[in-house]
């Protein structure tokens, strides 16, 4: 059985408030309209038992939130600091902590770690990843222990802007 990864750089983010530190910035109004049609092609597309793992950064727990409730997982979110602080070794390290019973990760992080996760893994495109994009990855691994670089392969990108 295959392991897929979404990969969902977190909606875009308010820089009113400059008193707030980076990692508090909150979602801003056209962040709140396209993490819910981003999330419904990414409930359209998961099939079976999803966990969801997220930066700490209110940004990217918020669009986790959304994208949590418009698939249904009833599992809590998973919070991980590598994710706000670490690089794309984190991301994959975070995913390799995921246990065997699921079939679909979400991840949601920040830029540039989301576009250096997609340049570490071959063949996989190497553009400019927007705010909450969601880019598809899958690997033919019965556990995610066993994730690497050279067994992840590239599926699949959606870009809010066009839908």
């Amino acid at each position: 059985m295959s392991k897929t990864i979404f990969l969902v750089r977190h909606a875009k983010s308010s820089w009113e408030g400059v008193a707030l530190r980076d990692k508090d910035r909150p979602l801003n109004d056209r962040g709140y309209r396209d993490a819910p049609v981003m999330a419904q092609i990414l409930a359209s597309r998961v099939k079976g038992p999803a966990r969801m793992i997220s930066s700490p950064a209110v940004r990217a727990f918020t669009t986790a939130g959304i994208f949590r409730d418009a698939m249904q997982v009833s599992e809590p979110l998973v919070i991980k600091d590598s994710l706000y602080y670490g690089d794309e070794e984190d991301y994959l390290a975070a995913l390799r902590e995921v246990d065997a019973q699921y079939q679909y990760v979400a991840l949601f992080g920040h830029n540039p770690k989301v576009e250096y996760f997609c340049r570490s893994v071959k063949d996989s495109f190497h553009v400019e990843i927007p705010t909450c994009a969601i880019v598809g990855f899958t690997s033919e691994i019965e556990r995610w222990i066993d994730l690497e670089w050279n067994n992840l392969q590239y599926k699949e990108h959606f870009f809010p802007k066009e839908l």
